[in-house]
This record gives structure tokens, C-alpha cells and sequence, in this order.
């Protein structure tokens, strides 16, 4: 997610399971991995979303926790030009500050849905969508608010139009 997140930085994370969430394009994600089993258990689910969510602890790469931004939900088409322009419904998709890339292969997207379509923000290394395909909205573990630390650093994160 360089440059809008670097290693180490914390982010604020609301958990779905606690306040429901709207999500939109633009939004920083973060989910389960779509090879995770998801099995509905709204006690287990609540008492999850209490507990602090620490990335250092997850030692299985099946449950891992990923990092990404929503580019597209249900419903949307997303295209991705060789020049690395992202379009949704035609729209063009702007994050500020990031490299959009070169020499990508033109693309088009559907997403279906109750799912998600997501791309990092270093578009020339990142593992997203294109890739690993779109995302169950099961999968989320919550929407990322605000960057904590270091505090130096501290912003909301909403560098997207």
C-alpha cells in the first residue's frame, strides 16, 4: 500500500462486526484472504471484533489478514488501461500520490455481487484483484480510518476523490 502506507505504520481499524459499514471505492479494506473459511457465527464474530487485532501474531498465511483499497463493488465495472488509469463506470478513479504504473495489460472487470475488486497503491508490485480476484464481503474484517502511527504521521485516510 506504499506510498500511502508504509511498513510498521498502524492504522485504525472499524470492525464490521461492530458498526456496520458502508463500503465505497476508495476505501482502505482490510480482509481475510480469499482462501479463508468464513462460517456465519454472530457470537463468535462479536467477541472476535472486541479482541485487538494485532498482524504480528498471524502465523498462517491461509488466515492473514490483507490491506488494500476498494476500487470497485458489486454491481461496478472496472477497467485498467495499459497506462495503469483506472475507470469505474466510466469514471476515472484518482488516489492521490501513488505511481498508477506503466505496461499493464488492458483489462475489464465485472464485479459481482456481495464482493469487492481492490488494488494496493504501489500498482506495480501489489497483489490485489488482477490477480487473486475479487473479494467476498465476508472476507472483511473492517475499514481502515486513520493512520496512528507513528504519530508523527497521524492522518485520516482519505487521500482518494
Amino acid at each position: 500500500m506504499e506510498p500511502t502506507l508504509k511498513i510498521n505504520d498502524r492504522v485504525l481499524v472499524i470492525k464490521d462486526t461492530i458498526v456496520p459499514l458502508d463500503i465505497d471505492s476508495g476505501d482502505i479494506v482490510v480482509f481475510y484472504n480469499t482462501d479463508t473459511e468464513y462460517s456465519e457465527n454472530l457470537l463468535n464474530e462479536y467477541l472476535t471484533g472486541l479482541q485487538i487485532w494485532n498482524i504480528g501474531n498471524i502465523n498462517n498465511q491461509k488466515n492473514a489478514a490483507i490491506i488494500k483499497r476498494v476500487v470497485g463493488v458489486g454491481g461496478d465495472t472496472v477497467e485498467i488501461l495499459e497506462n495503469g488509469e483506472v475507470f469505474v463506470n466510466d469514471d476515472k478513479f484518482i488516489i492521490l500520490n501513488i505511481n498508477e504504473g506503466v505496461n499493464f495489460k488492458r483489462e475489464t472487470f465485472l464485479i459481482p455481487e456481495n464482493e469487492i475488486f481492490v488494488l494496493g497503491d504501489n500498482r506495480p508490485n501489489s497483489q490485489d484483484s488482477r490477480y487473486i480476484g475479487t473479494i467476498p464481503v465476508n472476507n472483511i474484517i473492517g475499514k481502515a480510518t486513520y493512520l496512528i502511527y507513528p504519530i508523527d504521521n497521524f492522518k485520516k485516510l482519505d487521500d482518494w476523490r
